[in-house]
């Protein structure tokens, strides 16, 4: 069921960043954490925007037996890989959405409170010791922040104006390391031995094609950032590549 599959997905990724401090984090920092998690485990690039559109596809239908479609094998088992699965088949077998269990729920809704929180008992209890443990940890050390800064993250205090701006971030050291803007030139390697891309692409607020060296979304504009294409490479960079 991919429906259940995606639904599940954004609720943990939605629960990762309220145990980091976020009180309500959009749909679309959501995805992008999901597209992160995607490339990086399983070296498949998906947009964060395609994520958005099967959430909404799976939260638009009403009955069970209805499902959605995730064309992509590797975005399946990545998401169930995140979600602590073997497999598709282990998501399947341990979920018990077997065909013909008419018993099956696919959100809170659809189960009710009581079914709910007995299908869900250990899970609940793990995420409230974790949330404990996470609320004393704060206690004793302050939130860590960064901004961008010309072509990089730095790390800074905390700043209410930049914060009300949007552009305070919370602090990613893998952000902080490996997210640059670059100027690239026809020598370099724009993928890795296995094909896979090393830089992305994306306009900044003057239409200005910029490009970097991680997935993620463009930092002025906030849209989601697009892999290097060949096409792209000839038309904006080196046209003998």
């Amino acid at each position: 069921m991919h429906k259940i599959l995606i639904i599940q997905a954004f609720e943990k990724a939605e629960s990762s960043r309220i145990k980091l401090g976020e009180k309500k984090p959009s749909l679309v920092n959501l995805a992008e954490d999901l597209s992160n998690y995607i490339y990086k485990e399983e070296g498949f690039s998906i947009g964060e925007r395609s994520f958005r559109d099967y959430r909404n596809e799976a939260e638009k239908l009403k009955h069970f037996e209805e499902d959605i479609n995730i064309k992509q094998f590797k975005v399946v088992v990545g998401l169930c890989h995140y979600l602590g699965w073997l497999s598709y088949d282990d998501f399947i077998s341990k979920n018990n959405l077997g065909d013909g269990d008419d018993g099956v729920q696919s959100t809170k809704e659809e189960l009710g409170p009581s079914v709910f929180f007995a299908k869900h008992k250990i899970t609940l209890i793990v995420s409230f010791i974790l949330l404990l443990g996470f609320i004393a940890f704060q206690s004793i050390n302050k939130q860590r922040w960064m901004v961008w800064q010309d072509d990089h993250y730095i790390e800074i205090s905390f700043d209410a104006k930049k914060y009300d701006l949007g552009q305070l971030k919370l602090y990613n050291e893998d952000r902080i390391k490996n997210f640059k803007k670059i100027t690239p030139q026809c020598d370099m390697d724009f993928f890795d031995s296995q094909g896979h891309v090393t830089v992305w692409y994306g306009k900044n607020n003057k239409k200005e094609v910029e490009y970097f060296t991680a997935l993620g979304l463009h930092p002025e504009t906030g849209k989601s950032l697009d892999p290097i294409t060949v096409y792209m490479i000839r038309k904006y960079i080196c046209p003998d590549y």
